[in-house]
């Protein structure tokens, strides 16, 4: 082997390279003074007495060398033969936390394993109808129809019972009603017969049912509070995984029937209000000047669109609110306005994608009654309204009860996000259960 010579110049074939161990002195030599004699392919040689030291690559806060130091990848050290020789702490060599080399094996770095480029994250608990974390889109519609699922006694058997009472008493008040005017009845088809010179007793046929269905659906209108509640209460339920009773239901809800009538009756008020003032203020402008009214009844329509939607999502939150805290009608009002703060377009973009859904379904549901109500009623009227009713119960129960199950969650979702609901809804799981989370 070839040893320096005296002016300490390392001959080419002895130089030690990166990842070979450096010639080590025998056993009992004495190093040289000012330490150990510099080795090329290392940061640079040492500096000269006198000298300023050469400057020394940097790292960042993961221990990577900086664009622009001395000993950079594809830079030269100033070294001789380690031109774009990668050097240590830079990029490319193993070891370095954060940067493997290229076709190597993964080295470790900080922080647990990851898929696809995003973290590993252990699976929501789930001991219900939905997954204990803030929900998307197709688990809230998932979830809606689960409910359904897991307690279909209390979901469809209590809401029908109350929505065929509520048509059928609505409907039997109709033709009572009707009765009660038919000799007005009977002198309006003889004014229309003599105006038009012809027969109106078709068109005037259609009064008693028009007048049945319009105080069936104001009575539906004051069961929907109670179908509300029972069926947000059995949402309720299902979330943690309990499948309610209809006594249970029935026994939670009942105390929250006025407060959710009081609000449905203030709350059809307020909409009435709103149409009232459009359509005067609309009838004023007419008088005043046919643009001016056209021009009014066009940003009326618009403004009342924004004004429902708005009104809407905001009061959309206060029946959960009432039935699933057990708040009071000022204190559900409040909780619900708030709560519904700050996720406006959320809202307002799924239940009204809910809507769309269910208007789709019962009016597809509907034809089938409505044309076998029409052929039927040539024979006999008592058969036509049954029919009317029968078609009437289902499409109520399909809109009611999809439709609470999606504000529920709805509810349930903005508290997970905002308030850490799962927590609770997750405790609450464990004691009834028994045991951990699923």
């Amino acid at each position: 082997m070839t040893t320096p010579d005296d002016a300490g110049t390392p001959a080419p074939d002895d130089t030690p390279r990166y990842g070979q161990r450096a010639p080590q002195p025998p056993a009992g030599a004495t190093p040289p003074v000012g330490g150990p004699p510099a080795q090329p392919g290392r940061y640079g040689p040492p500096a000269q007495s006198g000298q300023p030291a050469p400057a020394q690559p940097t790292s960042n806060a993961w221990g990577q060398p900086q664009y622009g130091q001395q000993g950079q990848y594809g830079q030269p050290s100033g070294e001789p033969g380690q031109h774009g020789a990668p050097q240590h702490g830079q990029y490319g060599q193993p070891g370095q936390y954060g940067a493997p080399q290229y076709g190597g094996p993964p080295q470790p770095g900080y922080g647990p394993p990851s898929f696809a480029g995003k973290p590993y994250a252990p699976p929501a608990n789930k001991p219900g109808i939905i997954p204990l974390r803030p929900l998307s889109l197709g688990e809230i519609f998932d979830g809606a129809f689960g409910a359904i699922r897991a307690n279909p006694k209390v979901m469809l058997g209590m809401s029908a019972t109350v929505i065929a009472i509520a048509t059928v008493l609505g409907l039997g008040l109709g033709v009572l009603i009707s009765g009660i005017f038919s000799p007005q009845l009977a002198q309006i088809e003889a004014e229309l017969s003599v105006e038009m010179g012809a027969d109106a007793t078709g068109l005037t046929e259609m009064f008693p049912l028009l007048g049945a269905s319009m105080v069936s659906s104001v009575v539906l209108a004051l069961a929907m509070p109670v179908v509300n509640g029972l069926l947000i209460t059995s949402v309720g339920q299902s979330v943690i995984g309990r499948k309610a009773s209809a006594g249970e239901v029935w026994a939670q809800a009942k105390s929250k029937i006025w407060p959710l009538l009081g609000f449905s009756i203030l709350w059809s008020i307020a909409l009435g209000a709103v149409w009232f003032v459009y359509l005067l203020l609309t009838v004023l402008a007419f008088t005043a000047d046919v643009g001016l009214g056209i021009a009014v009844a066009l940003l009326g329509l618009l403004g009342l669109a924004v004004f429902g939607c708005w009104f809407l999502v905001r009061t959309l939150l206060v029946p959960p609110a009432m039935v699933l805290e057990g708040q009071g009608f000022a204190s559900g009002v409040k909780r619900g306005w708030t709560v519904s703060r700050g996720s406006f377009w959320r809202l307002l973009g799924i239940y009204l994608l809910a809507s769309v859904a269910v208007g789709t379904i019962t009016w597809l549901v509907s034809q089938p009654f409505g044309i076998i109500g029409g052929m039927v009623s040539l024979m006999s009227m008592f058969a036509m309204y049954a029919i009317v009713a029968v078609g009437s119960i289902v499409t109520g129960v399909i809109s009611a009860v999809f439709l609470a199950g999606v504000v529920s969650l709805l509810y349930i979702d903005v508290r997970m996000r905002r308030e850490g609901l799962d927590v609770e809804l997750t405790a609450a799981a464990e004691e009834h259960t028994g045991h951990g989370p699923a």
